[in-house]
């Protein structure tokens, strides 16, 4: 049975395809991920990388969570507020 003609021209034909992905003798300098340096560590990480995996610091302070102060800070005026709704009624 011959291979089946594409109708795309850039789609592999079926003795092209391979579902596990390139082999590594295919696969060049530009394949490999893009590297950063931790500002915490100094050790290599992804640039995609949110958390460092070695120091698990976040790589930029708009990425880590609310600290415990924060949330304590919220918790006393979320209280003000509504101890201040109270008196008024």
């Amino acid at each position: 049975m011959p291979p089946r003609q594409s109708s795309y021209p850039d789609e592999p034909e079926d003795d092209d395809f391979d579902p596990e992905g390139p082999d590594p003798s295919e696969m060049d300098y530009s394949d490999e991920p893009d590297l950063a340096v931790c500002p915490h560590c100094r050790k290599m990480i992804s640039e995609e990388a949110e958390l460092c995996p070695h120091c698990g610091e976040y790589i930029t302070p708009g990425d880590a969570p609310l600290s415990v102060t924060a949330w304590i800070v919220i918790g006393v005026i979320v209280v003000l507020l509504i101890l201040l709704m109270i008196r008024m009624v």
